[in-house]
């Protein structure tokens, strides 16, 4: 397999395809419960649609599980997808666009750290403890009383500054990287000209709506604007290359 046909391989898979997978799962990532009806208590249980939640449904902490199971290296597959993505951008394009994006690529890589810490313990980790406790309770080896007082570590730890799925360092982190590296790129690519102007102002959309929030409505608007970008990118180098062979002919 040729190099260029690996390249488009993967262009597809992270930059199409894995951001795809995740547009239509984010349909179902509910937000807006932290403090109403609370975490624990929204999460433990499947919730029909509400527009409270800004969510198709939400099936159940097993969904939540396998949800963030999914979506974790999905995001490795995006993170991949960006440094894809920079490598256009050479010495020749000047110093200012290789200096955004390198800043790209070290804002891809803190995305990807801090988005893998938050979908481990706001994720996978959480959802595992819910269930656990669930399955403790129902086997008779929790009281109601205990029950409570996990769900009450829970919550205070779905709320926690450091490692908290909401507002905590993690999550700012992960938020603030992903738009650096979306807008750093979007720079670097319009510096070098090395991809149409609408095509970037889509990249940097992307960035904003990850930043807000990657559950419904802003994960699947964000997803779905980089797919956008990227098959225009594609596009757009398809037809720069079809154009010299027309010329010549």
């Amino acid at each position: 397999m040729s190099h260029n046909a690996i390249a488009n391989f993967f262009w597809w898979l992270c930059l199409v395809a894995a951001p795809a997978v995740l547009a239509g799962m984010e349909l179902f990532h509910p937000a807006h419960f932290t403090a109403d009806p609370g975490m624990f208590a929204f999460l433990c249980q499947s919730q029909p649609y509400d527009p409270r939640f800004v969510t198709l449904a939400y099936p159940g902490p097993g969904w939540w599980f396998t949800l963030h199971m999914i979506q974790t290296p999905l995001i490795g597959l995006i993170a991949v997808g960006f440094l894809l993505l920079l490598q256009r951008v050479h010495d020749e394009d000047g110093p200012a666009a290789v200096a955004l994006a390198w800043l790209s690529r070290a804002a891809t890589l803190v995305f990807l750290i801090y988005y893998t810490a938050l979908d481990s313990t706001g994720g996978t980790g959480l959802a595992r403890l819910i269930l656990n406790t669930q399955n403790l309770a129902a086997a008779g080896k929790l009281t109601p009383e205990e029950v409570r007082a996990v769900a009450l570590v829970l919550d205070t730890t779905w709320v926690d500054p450091w490692v908290g799925g909401v507002g905590s360092f993690i999550s700012h982190a992960g938020s603030w990287a992903v738009l650096i590296a979306s807008a750093a790129a979007a720079g670097a690519l319009f510096l070098g000209k090395r991809a149409p102007w609408p095509a970037l102002l889509l990249l940097l959309g992307f960035g904003w709506q990850i930043f807000t929030s990657h559950a419904s409505p802003h994960g699947p608007i964000g997803f779905g604007l980089l797919i956008v970008a990227a098959l225009w990118i594609w596009l757009s180098e398809q037809r720069a290359a079809v154009r010299p062979v027309a010329l010549q002919a």
